[in-house]
Formats: C-alpha cells, structure tokens, sequence
C-alpha cells in the first residue's frame, strides 16, 4: 500500500462531516439537557403550587365551609386548571434555556469552519502572491503543504520554475554567443566593456579583421569563409586564454578585451596573435593574416563607443599601412607595429 496522501476533497469532506455531526450532537444533547431542566423545574413549581391549594381547600374543608363530599369538585378544578397553567412553557423560557444554547454552538461551528477555509486556502494564496511577484524558486520553499493538492501544485510551480529559469539561462546565453563562432556577440562585448567603463577599470582592447577576407567569400564560398571565422575564433580563444575576452564584432571582425592590462603587454599578446594567425593552416588552402587596433581605456573615455572609435581608427590605420600589421594608439599618437 502506496503512502497515505492527505487530499483536499477528501479532507473537506471528512471536516464537514465531522462537524456536522458533532454540532448536531452538541444541540441534541444541550436541548435534552435544557428542556429536561425545564420539566424538572415546571414540576417542581407543579408540585410546590399543589401542596398550597390543598392545603388551603383542607384548612376550608376542616373549617366548615364545605359540607359535603361534592362540594370539593369545583375546588378540584380550580386545582387542575391553576396546574396546567404552571405547567405550560413560556416562550421566554423557551428561548433563554434552548435557543440561546444552540445559537453559540452554531456561532462555534461558523468560526471553526471560517479558520478551516482559510487555513485550506492559505497555502494558494502564498503560492499565487510569490509567482505574481516573481519569487525566486527558494522563495516557495516555505510555503506550508500540509494537504495533497497544495503540496501537488507546489512541485508542479517549482518543476516549472525550475525549467523556465534553465530555458531563461539559455536563451540568455544564446542572445550572448554568436551563432557561427560560437563566441560572445557584439551585445555582450558592448555590456562587457560599459561595465568596465563604469567602474572605470584599467583594461585595453585590441580590434581585429582578417585580411582580404572578401577574396576568400568570392573565391571558395561562403561555407569556406564560415570554417574559416570558426577557425581563427578557436585560434584567438586559445592563444588569448584566461588573459582575456574574446568577441566577435561582426562580419570578419573579432575584439579582444583585456581586464587590467597595460597597453604594452597587449601590444605584445596581439603581436603573438598576428604572428601565429599568419602561420596557421586554414580551411581555404591559403594564409589569412589579420590586421589589429589596439588602445587602452583613459579616465576621459565615457562609453564604449569611444574607445571602439579609436581601435576603430586605428584598425583602419593598420589596414593603409599594408594589411598583417597592428596599429597602436598610445596617448592620442599611433605607432605602426609589423
């Protein structure tokens, strides 16, 4: 036998029966009490009106003023008549030994209902007020699921919070990674470099663009010139390692950013770049070489649109100059590296 699942139906149902059978036995039993002290009190008041009016016919009688036997009947009726007059119920009476019982013990049974209403829709309330405001899964956590259907849907919430903050975290990482390379898009280096700028962390940035790359498109296809943006993004990774950042800018530009680096050691990291990239086997049969921008972040930088413009100018700079060469600009002066 599977483990004893306390369900809502089923709780309700036994909860209404059990009260109503418990305040239909309370006033069963509290009106048996009430109207059994009524009769215990109207036949004592019976007997105690009784013994007065015999009493008072005996004293008559032993007086003289009934002569006979007969003479006693009309007594005798007024007697009866005077008990069956006691012995009727007022209604006050009535209300004040009875009703009033039953009326508290309904009252009692109306409350108890009450907090068992909201003691049963608590836990939804709890549960609907922490997803509208957007709880955290460890929010529900301490929402109490003491029956069945609440501790159903509980897990039901928390599975699907579960699988909406891991699709969250997909999307987010898809929305972040360029879809060819693989590597962070143009969005996230742009979010990427704003923070840096805020905080105003030192750090340089290297802009790079493959060589004639157009030539490749034309000449092999766009399907080679994809292998070969895949092959220089894992090239650019690798050799970058945990120095850095990598992105790609778009097109056959990629952007490398580097946290707390001067610009002298990246001039020397993206000549190690460029010297590799020149040498590597590609996709097309032929060498890409790659041409690079290179700047670092200045207290007078305000956003990242800045700072791109100037290892953009750069990058342009290095193009004139011949193409497999870096342009660095160090204090406002460029300097051509080959």
């Amino acid at each position: 036998m599977g483990k004893f699942k306390l369900k809502l139906s089923f709780l309700i149902v036994s909860m209404a029966i059990i009260v109503v059978l418990a305040a239909s036995s309370i006033s069963i039993w509290s009106s048996y009490l009430n109207f059994n002290e009524i009769l215990q009190e109207n036949k004592k008041d019976m007997k105690e009106t009784y013994v007065k009016e015999v009493s008072t016919i005996t004293t008559d009688y032993l007086q003289g003023s009934v002569k006979d036997d007969r003479s006693l009947e009309p007594y005798m009726e007024q007697i009866v008549d005077t008990l069956l007059d006691e012995g009727a119920i007022s209604f006050s009476l009535l209300i004040k030994k009875t009703i009033i019982h039953i009326i508290i013990v309904v009252v009692v049974v109306l409350g108890l209902a009450i907090w068992l209403a909201k003691k049963i829709t608590r836990p939804l309330k709890d549960l609907a007020t922490r997803i509208e405001i957007g709880e955290t899964l460890q929010g529900t956590e301490d929402i109490t699921d003491w029956y069945y259907e609440v501790k159903l849907l509980k897990s039901n919430v928390q599975n699907m919070m579960i699988c909406s903050e891991s699709k969250i975290t997909d999307l987010t990482e898809q929305l972040n990674l360029d879809a060819l390379t693989g590597i962070p898009n143009r969005r996230r280096m742009d979010q990427t470099l704003h923070e840096l700028i805020v905080q105003k962390v030192p750090h340089a940035i290297i802009l790079i663009d493959l060589d004639d790359f157009k030539s490749i498109n034309d000449t092999y296809g766009h399907t080679v010139g994809d292998e070969v943006l895949k092959a220089f993004a894992n090239h650019m990774q690798s050799s970058i390692k945990d120095q850095g950042l990598c992105f790609r800018y778009g097109g056959e530009e990629f952007m490398v950013i580097l946290p707390s680096m001067n610009i002298d050691a990246a001039v020397q990291l993206a000549e190690n770049l460029r010297i590799k990239q020149a040498l590597q086997e590609t996709a097309c049969g032929r060498p890409v070489t790659m041409s690079a921008g290179i700047t670092a972040f200045t207290p007078n930088v305000q956003s990242p649109n800045q700072l791109i413009e100037i290892a953009d100018h750069a990058l342009y700079k290095a193009k004139q100059s011949g193409r497999n060469c870096l342009c660095v600009v160090r204090n406002m002066r460029q300097m051509i590296i080959k």
